[in-house]
């Protein structure tokens, strides 16, 4: 290894060809680089070569770390104004402590006539505490910002993991002369790495040899046409893609040495909100409106109300400087609210007159202290926990789907999958096990049923031009042997072809080594055929293998038992259709092999087109693709799940039907290839789409098409890919699902998910948790919309009627992080169930909030504000304090409540703090509601199976009760006896019995059709038809239809940020699918 990485650097940053070809072209310099363009590395030298050249590893930009992301927590609007608001009541709590205005009177109700008993309340000498509502205030903030941090935190590393898992793939090397598979990051500077049609290229390099190879170099140059790799345009750039042909070469630079690393350690993928956020989001913004004005309604109440008490006349206590002068202390018993007893106020030589004339500017802090209501009350109203609740949900999806075999590329295609109503899913490696082997055949003019020809069944002559067909004509390798079986590196078919050949004693290398090579003319999927030409002692000779039909079609000859070339009339013609048909009738995949003898070989180099005509077939083999045990169960859940499923394949007809009439996909439904269909004028496909279960033959194009008629008919599509062909129907559909092993990268990068295993089941397991994922939405959304309704029009109420806020700021701050944070993660993470399949998919219009769940908000708010209004109006006459004062329970002294609420413990609101206890206990009980959005009877089944649920209900629970019992001068609370512990949680369980109850009520329909005529008449936008729906994109071209916020669909737009544009015209499929 003579050069360092500053050589290497200099080379490659020049770009020169005559640099190249002075240090001896690639050859030359893997020599300096330890390396041989034959051979490859040794194994022995990758620790040393990372080492010296670094490791293949990019260092992306660092995340946020859990301070900056509190920090950007902060930065919110509200949440900083409620910040200063709480500032500026610490520093009048201070000054109003320091000043000491005298004690608060409590308050009278405006139409209570009758004076408060006072006899019962007691002043007794306290610390100053007026100071420490801002400061619960700040805490509370602090808390929940911190909570927001660490979410955002532990969603970011997520994302990370996925990006790796992106960033690698595997790669074709040759090291001590024999070809393996390692991963990308694997790689080294030395290394000799294959590359064909499809293909990402790991890392900087010199081309060792190139058969029409082309690199899209637009990600890194912006040049949109493919750049063909020749020896005067040798340079291989990291990040680029295969669009065209195949080829090796040298690695010369890795990770961040290489052109892709130097970019990827500047920029970063950033990550967008997915549709059902953005949606979600404008409904947290809707109800965040509707907060503010409630918000601004109770702000102006007790501003009001404030006012009027003012303007009463009372009792103050003579100025100690100037008698005649009213000091700051209010006689409560003398004055308002006590007897209002001007006579004996003035006979006990004290000052009788009103706030305002007497006014202290302190008292102003009660205007502060109604703006912390009025900014706490925006805070609480404006649901954060929904885009919280759909990020919780997608990262416990996302994260558990990986263990089902899908690699989520965009994390809006969970939601999407929950509501596919067609899967277009390919054959080969999906439904079957993509473990081809050659089972039967046609060789030297006559079939082989049921058994394949040995060595010494064939003529020396022919068996040399079969040997050569499948060994040159091909690309794919044999790596090591497991269980018996070779490795195949490459193209399956292909694969099964050279194992073929290796069984009738041929060696596959050996032949290729020794032909020379002219031109390689890559697979069409247009023309479903593949050709190379070699140079022979006679001029030349045009090897070509493809679809058995179409090849036969374009033959004139074939080659019999004595290796005699005979014309091919219509009897033989027929008689190879036959086998054909027959062994595709048993779902064998056949592929013909022809071959033709090329006079001027350079001209034949020079075309545009192979000069595939007048061909000589030389035999037919039929490959037996074992159908997937679990695929046929796979496809009958996704049938009763309401998916239809159809298959799409590149093989012929009578092979598509037999496997799809084995899997269950067909039916009584129709079959037809894909040049038929693409002949038909869109009605007529969207009629035969109505029955349509398989296309044969498929190009491309034809699968392209599909999706979009589909798409065009309200469905909501799912296709698969393998190919880099297949990128632009990945990219049309609603979800598109690549391949992880037979997958290229450009086919990878346009889908949303990457079936690890290839395998349908693991798709339909998308489905699941797909649904799973909109189910779970829809629980938060159902629980925190009876939370948001009850505090909204109890904090309404108590302000208007002169009560105040039953539910103080900080207590208000602590349900918002109990039931967005604590509720989001407990409802959000609710596991699939195998019944979630025995539904019909969501379409596109389907309402968020579903008329079941408009019933169950609706009878939970009614019966939480019942309870709330009944304590509120008459808890003084129903409710005694018989607590001890401090913790604990005293029944031999027991007090009644004064109509202000008070009890043993003034300023400290017994009722209040009863009404607080009551409500977070409904709300713990109604998660369990929550847990069923339809008319489930039973809200308690598979709770032991969710250990989430359960420990956030045991810590809200446990949380609760220290607020409640201890949380005192901060929470605004007191401590309350047993048996008012006792009736909070029996009014909160109530809400069980309830529940059950609500489910034998008719859906409430009426309000979504409420709601849909409001939008229509509000609307100003001409509908549009269904081909050109109301759009929503972020960087993919996918259907959004608009609606009204409460009633949002889940829409069908995954983000295709940074997503590779593949142009059917310019890429090619490589291999035979």
């Amino acid at each position: 290894m003579d050069w360092d990485t500053e050589k290497i650097r200099e080379l490659m940053e020049d770009k020169k060809e005559e640099d190249v070809k002075k240090h001896g072209g690639a050859e030359g310099i893997a020599q300096k680089l330890g390396s041989n363009i034959k051979q490859g590395i040794p194994s022995s030298s990758v620790e040393s070569r990372k080492e010296k050249y670094g490791a293949n590893e990019i260092e992306r930009r660092k995340p946020a770390t859990i301070i900056q992301l509190f920090i950007d927590a902060m930065k919110d609007v509200v949440i900083m104004i409620l910040i200063v608001a709480a500032l500026v009541s610490i520093v009048l709590g201070g000054v109003m402590c320091a000043v000491h205005l005298g004690e608060q009177c409590p308050k009278r109700l405006l139409w209570q006539t009758a004076p408060i008993n006072l006899a019962a309340v007691t002043h007794e000498e306290e610390l100053c505490v007026e100071w420490l509502d801002g400061v619960a205030i700040i805490c509370a903030v602090l808390i929940v910002g911190g909570v927001t941090a660490m979410n955002n935190y532990k969603s970011e590393q997520q994302f990370r993991i996925l990006q790796a898992k992106q960033d690698d793939a595997l790669v074709v090397v040759q090291r001590d002369n024999v070809v393996e598979q390692v991963n990308a990051v694997a790689v080294v500077v030395g290394d000799v790495v294959t590359v064909s049609t499809g293909a990402k290229i790991p890392a900087d390099g010199i081309l060792i040899k190139g058969n029409d190879l082309k690199v899209d170099e637009s990600s890194l140059t912006g040049e949109s046409d493919a750049i063909r790799k020749t020896a005067e345009k040798p340079f291989m750039l990291s990040g680029c893609t295969v669009t065209e042909g195949d080829g090796t070469f040298l690695v010369t630079a890795v990770g961040k040495q290489s052109e892709w690393g130097k970019i990827l350690t500047e920029l970063d993928t950033e990550r967008e909100d997915t549709p059902l956020q953005v949606k979600l989001g404008a409904l947290a913004q809707n109800i965040g409106i509707i907060g503010t004005v409630v918000a601004g309604c109770c702000f102006i109440a007790q501003t009001i109300i404030w006012l009027v008490e003012m303007s009463y006349e009372t009792c103050f206590d003579a100025d100690e400087e100037d008698n005649s002068k009213a000091g700051s202390t209010e006689d409560c018993y003398l004055g308002h609210p006590g007897f209002m007893d001007k006579e004996g106020c003035e006979t006990a030589g004290k000052i009788w007159t009103t706030h305002f004339k007497n006014f202290q500017p302190l008292r102003l802090q009660s205007i502060v202290e109604f703006f912390i209501d009025f900014v706490t009350i925006i805070v609480v109203a404006v649901p954060e926990g929904l885009p919280l609740a759909v990020t919780i949900s997608l990262a416990y999806s996302v994260q558990k789907m990986q263990k089902d075999q899908n690699l989520v590329r965009i994390m809006a295609a969970c939601e999407t999958m929950g509501g596919a109503t067609n899967i277009c899913s390919d054959k080969t490696g999906t439904l079957t096990e993509n473990l081809m082997t050659v089972t039967e055949g046609y060789f030297q003019g006559q079939p082989y049923s049921g058994r394949l020809p040995a060595q010494s069944d064939l003529s020396a002559d022919y068996y040399t031009i079969l040997a050569n067909a499948i060994a040159i004509n091909s690309k794919a390798e044999l790596g090591k042997v497991e269980n018996g079986r070779p490795e195949i590196i490459g193209n399956k078919t292909e694969g099964a072809m050279i194992v073929f050949l290796q069984e009738l004693g041929g060696d596959y290398k050996a032949l290729r080594e020794e032909a020379s090579i002219a031109r390689t003319f890559p697979f069409s999927s247009a023309k479903k055929r593949m050709s190379t030409l070699v140079r022979t002692a006679a001029g030349g000779c045009l090897y070509t293998k493809g679809a058995s039909e179409i090849i036969v079609d374009i033959c004139t000859s074939y080659v019999d038992n004595d290796m005699v070339v005979r014309p091919l009339d219509e009897a033989k013609r027929q008689e190879m259709l036959a086998q054909i048909t027959a062994m595709a009738s048993q779902g064998l995949r056949t592929i013909a092999l022809a071959y033709r003898d090329i006079n001027d070989v350079d001209a034949a180099v020079n075309s545009e087109e192979a000069p595939e005509e007048e061909l000589t077939c030389i035999g037919i083999v039929g490959i037996k693709d074992p159908l997937r045990k679990e695929v046929p169960g796979a496809v009958k859940t996704c049938q009763k799940a309401g998916i239809k499923v159809r298959m799409v394949t590149g093989d012929n007809l009578q092979t598509a039907k037999a496997i799809a009439k084995e899997c269950g996909i067909l039916t009584t439904g129709a079959a037809v290839e894909g040049p038929d269909f693409r002949k038909m004028t869109p009605e007529e496909q969207k009629k035969l789409l109505l029955t349509l279960q398989v296309m044969a033959r498929c190009s491309p194009t034809d699968k392209l098409i599909l999706v979009r008629r589909l798409k065009e008919m309200g469905e909501v599509v799912a296709v698969t890919g393998d190919g880099t062909n297949d990128a632009p129907a990945l990219k049309e559909a609603d979800v598109g699902l690549s391949m992880g092993i037979a997958g290229t990268a450009v086919a990878q990068e346009a889908s949303d998910i990457v079936i690890m295993d290839d395998n349908f089941s693991s798709i339909v397991k998308s489905v699941l948790w797909g649904r799973a994922v909109y189910d779970n939405i829809r629980r938060f959304l159902q629980f925190q919309l009876c939370v948001n309704v009850v505090a909204l029009v109890l904090t309404l109420i108590g302000s208007v009627c002169g009560f105040g806020m039953p539910l103080k700021p900080v207590q208000l701050l602590w349900v918002n992080l109990v039931m967005d944070t604590l509720g989001a993660l407990a409802l959000a993470t609710e596991a699939p169930t195998a019944d979630l399949l025995d539904r019909p998919p969501y379409g596109r219009h389907d309402n968020l909030v579903n008329d079941h769940m408009w019933r169950n908000i609706a009878v939970q708010s009614t019966y939480q504000l019942i309870f709330c209004m009944v304590l509120l109006f008459a808890g003084h006459e129903i409710l005694n304090d018989c607590s001890d004062g401090k913790y604990g329970t005293d029944y031999g002294s027991c007090v009644a409540l004064n109509p202000d609420g008070t009890g043993k413990n003034p300023p400290g609101n017994y009722r209040d703090t009863v009404i607080y206890n009551a409500f977070v206990w409904a709300q713990v009980f109604n998660e369990f509601n929550a847990r069923k959005i339809y008319n489930e009877k039973n809200q308690f089944d598979g709770i032991l199976t969710n250990s989430i649920f359960l420990s956030v209900f045991v810590v809200t629970a446990l949380i609760q009760f220290v607020t409640t019992q201890f949380g005192q001068v901060v929470f605004q609370t007191v401590p309350l006896d047993l048996d008012d512990w006792i009736i909070s949680i029996l009014i909160g369980a109530v809400a069980l019995p309830l529940g059950v109850l609500q489910r034998f009520l008719p859906p409430f329909t009426f309000v979504n059709r409420t709601i849909a005529k409001f939008h229509k008449k509000s609307s100003t936008v001409t509908p549009e038809g269904p081909e050109s729906p109301a759009r929503v994109t972020d960087g993919r071209d996918r259907a959004a239809e608009s609606s009204d916020p409460a009633m949002v669909p889940i829409v069908t737009v995954p983000n295709g940020n940074g997503k590779y544009e593949a142009s059917r015209q310019s890429v090619e499929e490589g291999g035979l699918n």
